[in-house]
């Protein structure tokens, strides 16, 4: 029987493990205390502003709030669960100081980044509403024009360093993942041959 199959499900395995042991070395390069994974430590030096770890209880609501008022065109802001379960989720709200409602996002993801444009110079609140059924921990992090800023463009800066070779990493268990599934499929056509060339 040929076992071409088999070499290729191995070239994927040996993709995969690559990738696990590179996305581990890197994690663990940055030294995160008790193994949580912190964003805003693993992206150091790319946020202007971090809160502190927050508390929020099932329904409660806290607010995190971000000064606009002084040259600030957009705003690049994040939430992360530090310490995300399967079912835990979040609703996010953004107001002003006025009490306006200027949109609302919900999230199921251990973090989630977006990014708005400020049209009016302000200081907006990040109402950050825990629609889980846990308490969670919470980390918000807000980088103010960001098409502006060097931290993203940086070939240096953490988002290089860091982000783009877990990225990478990512990429590589994918391709082994689907590597694999190829050579499952050419083992089943192989074996199928080889059956039917008995009958032959």
């Amino acid at each position: 029987m040929k076992k071409r199959g088999i070499y290729v499900s191995v070239g994927g395995l040996a993709m995969i493990i690559a990738s696990f042991a590179f996305a581990m070395s890197l994690v663990s390069d940055t030294g995160f205390p008790d193994s949580e994974f912190s964003l805003s430590e693993l992206m150091e030096g790319m946020f202007d502003q971090v809160s502190d770890r927050t508390q929020i209880e099932p329904g409660e609501t806290i607010p995190f709030s971000f000064d606009a008022t002084s040259d600030v065109s957009s705003l690049f802001w994040g939430l992360q669960i530090m310490d995300y379960q399967n079912n835990d989720s979040v609703l996010v709200t953004i107001s002003n100081i006025y009490g306006d409602d200027l949109g609302a996002f919900n999230s199921k993801q251990p973090a989630f980044f977006e990014t708005m444009q400020v049209t009016n110079a302000d200081i907006y609140n990040f109402n950050v509403k825990n629609t889980g059924q846990r308490p969670i921990n919470v980390m918000m992090m807000f980088t103010k024009n960001p098409e502006e800023s060097e931290k993203f463009s940086d070939p240096n800066s953490p988002l290089a360093k860091t982000i783009l070779p877990l990225a990478i990493s990512g990429i590589l268990l994918i391709l082994g993942i689907i590597i694999i599934i190829i050579g499952v499929i050419i083992l089943v056509i192989d074996y199928k041959k080889k059956q039917d060339s008995k009958y032959i």
